[in-house]
């Protein structure tokens, strides 16, 4: 799907993905002190807002298409942007991040 106004349609995702990360990470005071575990967590934790997000997103999509008005193509390109870009690039990401952690966890228990 191409939407007319693509540069608004990308804000809008970038902010709908951003916001949740930067609200845990100054609610978990990642800031003060990073680490890769602990960015992890934030992210999964962050993923569960994300979710929400986008389930509300179908929601709005599929009850503004039922009541036959035509979807605004910003609301529409911003729905299909959002569940592209978080179930092709950031949810398999996660996956592989958080298998990453647990292969190094796991090596790290073995040398003990």
């Amino acid at each position: 799907m191409i939407v007319s106004d693509i540069g608004i349609v990308t804000v809008i995702t970038i902010l709908l993905f951003g916001l949740p990360i930067l609200w845990s990470a100054k609610k978990k005071g990642l800031w003060s002190s990073f680490s890769f575990v602990g960015l992890l967590k934030l992210l999964n934790i962050s993923l569960l807002i994300q979710v929400i997000v986008g389930l509300i997103l179908i929601l709005v999509t599929w009850l503004w298409n039922l009541s036959e008005f035509e979807i605004p193509s910003l609301l529409g390109g911003t729905t299909y942007t959002y569940l592209v870009i978080g179930l092709m690039i950031y949810l398999p990401t996660l996956v592989v991040l958080n298998l990453l952690n647990l292969l190094f966890k796991n090596i790290s228990n073995k040398k003990q």
